[in-house]
């Protein structure tokens, strides 16, 4: 049926009888490629692609791209919505887990979207007539295959499933999930994208053909060509001309030439069974030339899916190629960090006592709920001079639940609005009816006034906060203020700080205000069940008896430290990328008390310095060796909260920056954050164009296809670099000039920026990146910078500066400027104060700097930016299943209505029920 290839000594043996049958060594014995006659039309011999099989693939191309881009516009209740993941029934592969690498699994396994295409048109042609079709499922319902299909593609139709009775099965997810888990499964068809939700298989299964028919004319026509070339060159090959060469080198040559074209009409196939005239028919008309080259197209379509499949199977089945699911982590890095993380040995930081004071002997204190609206409303409306905050100026400024908010503050407690059920509302009604035995002393609580007579038992552990006490001191701590610091401390030195040990904070600023208040709301007694700790006055450990009793106490200390909302709040640091972010942000704005208070600036500066590790270096996070990311920026950092250059620490870091060769070899984010300050060109950064959003989200490079993280960093980046907003007073700032200066190993003026977009020290090259991403930088900097583009350039770019800020506004609002990190959270607040003509007081501006801090946490060693504005639902929803595990519900009512309030109150609810 398939011709076969000539052997070697059979073309040697032509190869050489063509050489001696011609004196002047040329050959004439070539024939030309002869293309079956259906094919003809097909392929054209002077090697155009503007055929009919080529058109046929644009056109679906074309429809199918249509199609994607406006089914990604419509409302995904119309397509269908997300629901149980799995693969349940079909089993074209079904064994594939997911994207694992998603270029190879699209080739090899994406075949099996012409099965999902073919039942989700069978199962909208069901529905059209309204026939029952399918199984029933292992619950005894009609189940049509379509449903089965869009569950395994994760994809199910809207509507909710039932139970035998008839009503909503409250488990129903979790079964189906079960269900569809059972044996070999993964988590969705390779390429599938949840804009185009249900009809995705319709949609990809074209695009897919589209792309097997384009690939297959231009190797087509590459072949045509290929076989031109190479029969002219050996029919003019002449001997004389490469007489340089030695013969067998000579036969050689020509030998493999003989090999490729009979290679090419063997691929093409001279007499292959299904081009046959009575089945491929050669009709020079322009029905024929469709009909031969749709033929043509499902035949190479399907023997191309089949060999791929058969191909990926034998690549997974010995271990080639397996591939994994998408939050499949992979294997090890192969540039491993071999440094470690090193402090000196022993060296306590303390935090000093006028840091933690303020004028008239005012702590810190940590808001919750509606004290820290209350807060923050009072703070913004000091500074406008005016003496109350009216309606209006609350919803612009300060929106969303204040239940879970958190903040640190030295304001006093602000009245509380008579009008609004606080959290101290709900406290003061849970404990009246769970606690019936109190009732009456809680009665007097409920009058602000009488707190008044009542002990502050935080401000008796002033001297707690002192960690410079002299020891010969006669003044000595109060019992209560030695129960406070046991309890806070964990036996700990109180607010020290050693990274050497553990470079993570203990909260014992935090726990000491929450205990302190405990004791206060309950006459200054403990728990019953850690009560034993007032009354053993020998201070000697009692160990528990039981499991039981251990763990009544672990949670009669944690009920001290519950928030009056119900959560519970903590440190939620650790990355040293976050907080200078924000202190650019800061600088660049104007340095504005309201965002960042002198008091603030000085627990950041000194959090700063007690993670300095011995080689004065930072490290990306409090637990990484030093790194040139880390280091940079924290450098800045420090300098712009006012840390003079010739001090000790400071020298030692810029030291270390110009050891591993200036700024230069830091990483891109840290090179953004220089850019918009003012100390690096922008020609330094790599391309961030904004005109990317512009893109059909159907597109395998838009912005909307990344984590979302990514995307939403990427988003305001993306709007400030195409802006090339940098700070406004960079050239006249004393203390930028001196940065230009510190940072960078050679003068700043003699900088090639252009050559420094790809330098990274070794150290940060965790994820080398690869040649094809340098290679796409390089000619988005051409785009950039040479002005051929320009035209179109600013033509886009102008709409995608525009897209970008009403996508950043959009988002603003639905997170009530709180933005979905912190990263995006200083650069949403640069973009709108770029957006405001630098306006300080724009109202956007202003509600941006109301939820600063929202990020802020204060502990032990110094304030520090949160990777988010705390972990609440987290902690509270881990914390509470764990009282549950104990079976200690009922044993403390009052956390858990606490907290089971606190969770109600923070969540959509979206279901009848639950509302």
């Amino acid at each position: 049926m398939w011709p076969k290839p000539p052997i070697k000594e059979t073309i040697m043996e032509t190869s050489s009888q063509c050489l001696r049958s011609s004196p002047t060594g040329t050959c004439t014995l070539l024939p030309t490629l002869s293309l079956p006659a259906p094919l003809s039309p097909l392929f054209s011999s002077d090697c155009t692609l503007l055929t009919p099989l080529f058109l046929l693939g644009i056109f679906l191309l074309l429809i199918s791209l249509c199609a994607s881009h406006y089914l990604s516009r419509s409302p995904i209740t119309e397509l269908g919505q997300l629901g149980p993941r799995g693969r349940r029934n079909y089993s074209w592969n079904e064994s594939t887990h997911g994207a694992g690498g998603r270029f190879v699994d699209w080739w090899l396994f994406g075949g099996c979207v012409w099965i999902r295409s073919s039942l989700f048109l069978w199962d909208r042609m069901c529905h059209f007539l309204g026939l029952s079709h399918g199984g029933a499922d292992e619950d005894g319902e009609e189940s049509c295959g379509g449903e089965n299909l869009f569950a395994c593609f994760g994809v199910v139709h809207n509507h909710d499933y039932k139970n035998k009775d008839g009503k909503a099965a409250e488990n129903a997810d979790t079964t189906r999930n079960e269900q569809t888990h059972q044996g070999k499964h993964g988590i969705g068809i390779i390429g599938y994208d949840s804009s185009l939700g249900a009809h995705g298989p319709v949609v990809l299964a074209p695009i897919r053909a589209s792309v097997f028919i384009l690939a297959w004319c231009s190797i087509g026509a590459f072949f045509v060509r290929a076989h031109a070339e190479l029969t002219h060159f050996l029919i003019h090959y002449n001997a004389e001309t490469f007489n340089f060469l030695p013969t067998s080198l000579r036969e050689n040559l020509i030998t493999m030439a003989f090999y490729v074209l009979q290679g090419i009409e063997y691929i093409f196939g001279r007499y292959p069974y299904f081009l046959q005239d009575e089945v491929l028919p050669s009709d020079s008309s322009m029905i024929g030339m469709i009909t031969c080259a749709i033929i043509y197209a499902t035949a190479l379509i399907t023997t191309l899916e089949l060999a791929l499949y058969v191909v990926g199977k034998l690549f997974s089945m010995i271990g080639i190629y397996v591939p994994k699911g998408v939050s499949h982590p992979g294997g090890p890095r192969p540039h491993k960090i071999v440094r470690v993380p090193k402090w000196t040995e022993g060296k306590k930081h303390f935090l000093p006592e006028e840091l933690l004071m303020g004028q008239n002997n005012i702590k810190w204190r940590c808001a919750v709920a509606h004290d820290a609206h209350r807060d923050t409303l009072a703070k913004f409306n000091k500074a406008a001079g005016k003496v109350e905050v009216s309606d209006t100026t609350k919803e612009i400024l300060l929106t969303g639940e204040p239940f879970g908010r958190q903040l640190w503050t030295m304001l006093e407690p602000q009245p509380c609005d008579q009008n609004v059920e606080s959290e101290d509302d709900l406290n003061m009604t849970l404990r009246k009816a769970l606690i019936p035995s109190k009732s009456n002393s809680e009665g007097t609580q409920q009058q602000p006034e009488a707190k008044e007579d009542m002990p502050n038992l935080f401000k008796q552990i002033s001297d707690l906060f002192n960690p410079n006490v002299n020891p010969q001191s006669k003044s000595k701590p109060s019992k209560q203020s030695e129960l406070v610091q046991l309890l806070a401390s964990g036996g700990r030195r109180p607010w020290a700080f050693d990274p050497s040990k553990n470079p993570n904070s203990c909260d014992q600023i935090f726990r000491a205000q929450m205990i302190s208040s405990y004791l206060e709301e309950n006459e200054g007694k403990l728990p019953d069940d850690i009560a034993h700790i007032q009354r053993d006055e020998s201070k000697k450990q009692i160990p528990a008896k039981t499991v039981k009793e251990a763990a009544k106490r672990g949670v009669a200390f944690y009920s001290m430290l519950q928030s009056p909302d119900g959560h519970w709040a903590g440190d939620y640091g650790g990355p040293h990328f976050l907080m200078p972010g924000l202190i650019v942000a800061w600088y660049v704005m104007g340095r504005p008390a309201l965002m960042i208070s002198p008091p603030q600036q000085a627990l950041m500066l000194h959090y700063l310095k007690v993670h300095q590790q011995e080689d004065g270096g930072w490290g990306t996070h409090i637990e990484s060796p030093s790194t040139m990311f880390g280091t940079v920026i924290c450098y800045l950092a420090v300098r712009l909260l006012g840390a003079k250059r010739d001090e000790k620490w400071v020298t030692h870091a810029r030291d270390f920056i110009l050891k591993e060769g200036g700024a230069v070899m830091t990483s891109s984010w840290a090179k953004f954050w220089l850019c918009l300050i003012g100390c690096m060109d922008w020609k330094g950064h790599n391309s961030v164009p904004p005109e990317m959003w512009l893109l059909p989200n159907w597109f395998p490079f838009h912005p909307g296809r990344l984590w979302c993280h990514c995307r939403m960093v990427y988003l305001p980046m993306g709007y400030i670099y195409g802006s090339r907003f940098t700070y406004s007073d960079a050239e006249n700032d004393p203390l930028i000039k001196e940065l230009r200066q510190e940072l960078y190993a050679e003068p700043y003026e003699s900088i090639d920026w252009d050559r420094t977009r790809h330098l990274v020290a070794p150290m940060d090259n965790y994820s080398p990146i690869p040649t094809f991403m340098k290679f796409a930088q390089n000619c988005l900097s051409f785009y950039e910078n040479y002005r051929v583009f320009r035209p179109f350039r600013d033509a886009v770019r102008g709409a995608g500066l525009k897209f970008c800020l009403e996508y950043m506004r959009a988002e603003d609002l639905q997170t009530n400027y709180i933005d979905i990190g912190p990263v995006n959270k200083a650069l949403n607040m640069v973009a709108a104060f770029h957006a405001a003509n630098n306006d300080i007081n724009d109202p956007a501006v202003q509600s941006h700097m109301t939820r600063v801090p929202d990020y802020l946490w204060l502990a032990e060693d110094g304030m520090k930016m949160q990777g988010y504005n705390g972990s609440q639902c987290w902690d509270t929803s881990f914390a509470i299943q764990a009282v549950f595990e104990c079976g200690l519900l009922d044993h403390f009512p009052l956390l858990s209505t606490k907290v089971w309030a606190y969770l109600e109150r923070t969540q959509i609810l979206s279901t009848e029920t639950s509302q």
